[in-house]
């Protein structure tokens, strides 16, 4: 049996944080496996129970193992909601068994991938034959099965490796989808919005970045790669009409480990709570297609700019942060606002096509007046909520920081922060610009699924995104620094790994 890591308990920001580091060579392996989807099966990314409706290929997971001393470390990657809830858990109970890990060393990291199948991996139930619910739990148990034969590899297959990085510029897929109105109030850029007042060309303040970490062995071949890149992957999706498809993520992987040989290459999300990739709602699967194309070039681009690590091993550790919260806003405000939504559900219900607006939020053409209803009824509840906490003078009672925990390692000389929420693209720019390393994945979507938080400029708004609090019912709106207090422990821990 492995010995335990060394825990060396250090005081931040008021934080008591767990720091992993050993000396010695560092070593690594890497496993990725399919899953096969089906028309019918419930779709993971719906808030209405509609299905899949077509399947463009198979949807592929990777699996990262590192290795220096007695000190060990796996990242999973995926397409699929492996971040949170059940399937995280079943993919920690897997993985640290397979592979005698702490499950503080396994972490979760999904490419927030909106066309993708629901996995049920609850054994329990019986489902009827021929029913969504069955297909979902074939495929669940079809992932199941798929981890633990990739565990095993990746156990077994550890080698010594060195850590090059590259960095390449894409601009042509993404933009920041909130737009700013003439009286200051943001709002969700859809692509009519973008092609509209915009134009092809809007980018606003985005990651560029398209990063390649490339593993070597010691006959300097490429043994896995991880990619990097900021972007929600929704072209061509549209949740009244819902695809299976592993999105730009996975054709530019596929593409990258064409060239390199059929390595196994993963990927990990960059902070894109409001970055959008083009084609939301409207686009074709070509037009998709097109937009992995296009990453895969950037990262072969990238590929010709690789640097070797100066610095050796692997450092990693989870630390605690606490992010603010504002107070409620006035009772006559909320009560307004009530009243706002239980019109504009009664009138999208009724299919009015001049249902675009409420509290703060827009909506496009693309989906239909039942559907907006359906997205304003589903933050009617915490109205609800906040005015019970005036009318019962419960105010003063509630929270005042919402506890996460983050993910922050150092490989090489690549940094890798994992945040457990959608951050704003700001929160990875602020890691990114005031990091001691000369390379940082900044990545969400990674062991948690906590909704949009936006970092410090953006608390005030009421847009999709910056007011998605109201999504989560019970909580109230964030303060700033808001996601940044994240951004600031992260920094401060990579400056003592960069050492």
């Amino acid at each position: 049996m492995k010995k335990r890591a060394t825990v060396i308990f250090t005081l931040i920001i008021g934080c008591c944080s767990q720091v992993y580091a050993n000396t010695g060579e560092l070593r690594a392996s890497a496993h990725t496996f399919s899953i096969h989807p089906k028309v019918g099966t419930s779709s993971g990314h719906s808030q209405t129970g509609h299905k899949i409706e077509a399947v463009y290929g198979d949807l592929k997971t990777t699996i990262f193992l590192f290795e220096q001393g007695a000190d060990r470390l796996c990242l999973i990657t995926s397409p699929l909601g492996i971040e949170s809830g059940r399937l995280r858990a079943a993919c920690v109970n897997v993985l640290s068994k397979s592979l005698n890990l702490l499950p503080e060393a396994i972490v979760a990291s999904s490419s927030h991938n909106h066309t993708i199948p629901w996995l049920d991996i609850d054994t329990t139930q019986k489902h009827q034959p021929g029913t969504s619910e069955l297909l979902a739990w074939e495929l669940g148990m079809d992932f199941i099965s798929e981890l633990k034969k990739s565990a095993e590899i990746v156990g077994n297959t550890l080698e010594p490796v060195t850590v090059e990085w590259g960095k390449a510029e894409e601009n042509r897929i993404t933009y920041n989808r909130r737009g700013v109105y003439a009286n200051g109030k943001t709002y969700f850029m859809r692509e009519e919005d973008r092609l509209a007042i915009a134009g092809e060309g809007y980018r606003g303040t985005i990651d560029p970045d398209a990063v390649v970490v490339l593993l070597k062995n010691r006959r300097d071949k490429p043994l896995a790669a991880l990619t990097f890149f900021t972007g929600h992957p929704v072209a061509a999706y549209n949740p009244e009409k819902l695809i299976s498809f592993g999105q730009f993520p996975q054709i530019a992987a596929d593409k990258l480990s064409k060239h390199l040989g059929n390595i196994p290459v993963g990927f990990v999300q960059g902070c894109g709570g409001d970055i959008n990739c083009k084609h939301m709602l409207t686009g074709t699967i070509e037009q998709a297609q097109l937009l992995g194309e296009q990453l895969g070039e950037t990262y072969l681009l990238a590929l010709k700019a690789l640097q070797p690590s100066k610095r050796i091993g692997l450092q990693w550790s989870r630390e605690s942060v606490n992010v603010p919260f504002a107070g409620l806003p006035a009772l006559k405000s909320l009560e307004k606002d009530l009243a706002s939504i239980d019109d504009f559900i009664k009138r999208g219900n009724a299919g009015d096509e001049d249902t675009r607006e409420c509290v703060g939020m827009n909506f496009p053409v693309a989906l239909s007046p039942p559907y907006r209803a359906r997205l304003v009824e589903l933050v009617r509840p915490w109205y609800i909520w906040a005015i019970e906490q005036h009318t019962t003078a419960n105010v003063k009672n509630l929270p005042t920081a919402l506890p996460l925990e983050i993910v922050v390692a150092r490989i090489g000389d690549v940094g890798f922060v994992g945040l457990p929420y959608e951050p704003f693209v700001k929160t990875g720019l602020k890691i990114k610009q005031e990091a001691d390393l000369p390379c940082v994945l900044t990545c969400g979507y990674t062991d948690g699924s906590y909704g949009y938080i936006p970092d410090a400029s953006a608390c005030d708004d009421r847009e999709y995104m910056s007011g998605f609090f109201r999504y989560r019912r019970t909580i109230p709106p964030y303060a700033a620094p808001a996601g940044d207090a994240c951004a600031e422990v992260a920094v401060k821990r990579l400056a003592q790994f960069a050492r």
